[in-house]
């Protein structure tokens, strides 16, 4: 977007003092505070969903962006060209800073509060909450429709992927750095996959699923440290487009893997997070076997192999290769902190 897409500005009550790029977006301060514009092309039922998630933490007391409503009350304000753009009111502060323990610990906290809100209540006149005499085949309807992948179905698809890009693999006759160390890596991370897949299959991992969806848990679906601000406040959570009803501890299991990536796997740290989760919102035994089970599956190497299946293969860039190094190296040390919490 440029500073021509501000005129869309004209259809909210808003008078515009002043503005300044963001990430992929434009910020502007006005009468009515920060506000973030950013293009939109999604689904408007999806955004109404999102924006309710919004409301409702804000009534629980919870700090995070919420999307404005323009003149004629739509979430989408369209430009002369039939581009849609969306106005959320947004934090000066600073980005969670992946470097101070302070801080992650902080993140992991408001975190857990903001799990311990988000059960979403049922809007009677618009939702039905249909169950068959199979429990496992029962519908839940209107906006439920937003509900994740089970892990059950999403481990074996990926493992399924992994196969996939390793047959595909094989058969290149010209293979190029990545290619060749992916196969020389590659056994040892199907092992562990494999081995996650049949004890999921022993776990409770379907029936958690199952009653978070019934108790209308939502997850933040990309809590990272570029959606987390911290002010004089304190802290406040933004970018919930991926917002959904799921086993809540995705959310920590997410923000749990990346910090420890980038912090070598630190087993003091980890369990410093894990304590600071538990200190607000603690873990039902089921919910730390699931947590147990997404931390054994190498995820990473996963999304590495299908970043690269979906990429040009022609040309392959330096920093692929150097991720996988890196996964490789720390491989030990991931492996060492996954035994100790077993």
């Amino acid at each position: 977007m440029n500073e021509k897409d501000l005129t869309i500005l004209e259809q909210y009550e808003l008078q515009v003092r002043s503005t300044r790029r963001g990430r992929g977006s434009f910020l502007c301060e006005t009468d009515r505070g920060l506000v973030q514009v950013t293009e939109f092309s999604g689904s408007k039922e999806r955004l109404f969903f999102q924006n309710r998630v919004l409301h409702f933490l804000r009534e629980q007391g919870k700090r995070s962006d919420v999307i404005l409503e323009n003149r004629e009350g739509n979430l989408v304000s369209l430009d002369r060209y039939g581009n849609g753009y969306v106005v959320k009111e947004w934090f000066a502060g600073r980005e969670c800073d992946t470097k101070s323990t302070e801080d992650i610990l902080a993140a992991v906290r408001y975190l857990a509060g903001l799990h311990k809100v988000l059960r979403l209540p049922v809007q009677q006149e618009t939702e039905v909450v249909q169950e068959t005499q199979n429990p496992d085949a029962g519908s839940i309807r209107r906006d439920l429709e937003y509900s994740a992948e089970p892990l059950t179905d999403e481990i074996a698809r990926h493992t399924r992927e992994l196969k996939k890009i390793r047959n595909f693999v094989r058969g290149r006759k010209k293979k190029g750095a990545f290619e060749l160390r992916f196969l020389e890596v590659y056994d040892p991370f199907m092992e562990q996959a494999e081995e996650v897949c049949r004890r999921l299959s022993d776990s409770g991992a379907y029936a958690l699923y199952r009653q978070c969806i019934r108790e209308r848990r939502v997850c933040h679906g990309d809590y990272s440290q570029h959606n987390l601000f911290f002010d004089r406040e304190g802290a406040a959570a933004v970018n919930f487009a991926r917002c959904c009803f799921d086993t809540q501890i995705v959310d920590f299991y997410q923000f749990f893997r990346k910090i420890m990536e980038k912090q070598g796997w630190n087993q003091k740290l980890g369990m410093e997070m894990i304590h600071a989760y538990q200190s607000v919102r603690p873990l039902s035994d089921a919910e730390f076997e699931n947590f147990c089970i997404r931390l054994a599956y190498p995820e990473k190497f996963w999304k590495l192999a299908n970043h690269y299946f979906n990429s040009r293969k022609t040309w392959m860039p330096q920093k692929n290769l150097q991720k996988l190094e890196i996964l490789a190296a720390q491989e030990k040390r991931r492996g060492d902190f996954v035994k100790f919490l077993h």
